[in-house]
């Protein structure tokens, strides 16, 4: 689904025309190999689509004709996945997955009981997660990439800093069923503007966090009997609001 979806640095809004150069470029004319006079999709990382025809593929860029901008596909509830620090290989499917799913930002959160990495690697990282989230956007077919970058914060810092009208920790320890808590705004007083979902590590949270999160106007929720891995437990939980809060 990718090879005919393109990221377009910047598309005026009266746009006729774009160019795609760089990384962009090569994608579309040495991987997906498309031709002039082939029609693709163009998104511009802050949530719009362009249908557009491929007019001449250069050497180092390729010129398209704009034919319409497709119908705004805007999210009800924008969604961030505030993510404990997995290793390396899972850290990354949270990201390319929760990107898929719609989440506005998946950002790495340091506990107490998280993958321990020094902070040079962590920064090292940020631009391939970026990446990764950019290429789930395409796959997905969304205009807009979710935020990645600024480093993992400190939890503390994570609930201080990120407000939304809603917010939510998932919790071994008790809690109300996160399908209740869906459903019944969903049907009562309608989804919210923005939610904050807060995943733990995969040794849980501990008990002097599970208090900061509650004092900070976090809400407990569970996902349900079954004891699942924490990356399993970030997408569970996307995947959930996004299907109730934003279909």
């Amino acid at each position: 689904m990718t090879s005919r979806q393109f990221f377009a640095a910047r598309i005026d809004a009266d746009a006729r025309n774009a160019r795609l150069e760089g990384d962009e470029h090569h994608h579309l004319s040495r991987v997906a190999r498309v031709r002039a006079g082939d029609e693709v999709w163009l998104m511009d990382g802050r949530g719009r689509r362009f249908l557009s025809r491929v007019e001449r593929v250069g050497k180092d860029v390729t010129e398209l004709v704009i034919l319409r901008q497709a119908e705004d596909r805007g999210r009800r509830t924008s969604i961030i996945l505030g993510q404990a620090l997995l290793n390396a290989k899972k850290m990354e499917f949270v990201i390319q997955k929760g990107a898929e799913l719609g989440a506005a930002a998946v950002i790495p959160v340091v506990t107490d009981r998280s993958w321990r990495e020094n902070k040079e690697k962590v920064v090292r990282r940020e631009e391939r997660w970026s990446r990764i989230a950019r290429e789930a956007a395409k796959q997905s077919g969304r205009g807009d990439v979710p935020e990645v970058a600024g480093g993992a914060r400190r939890l503390a810092d994570f609930v201080r800093e990120r407000g939304a009208e809603r917010r939510l920790f998932l919790s071994e320890h008790g809690g109300r069923l996160l399908r209740e808590v869906l459903t019944e705004s969903a049907g009562r007083s309608g989804p919210p503007a923005s939610v904050v979902v807060v995943v733990g590590p995969e040794g849980g949270w501990t008990a002097a966090e599970e208090e900061m999160l509650r004092g900070a106007g976090f809400e407990a929720v569970s996902l349900g009997g079954a004891v699942v891995r924490a990356e399993t437990a970030a997408l569970a939980a996307t995947a959930l609001v996004a299907h109730f809060w934003n279909t």
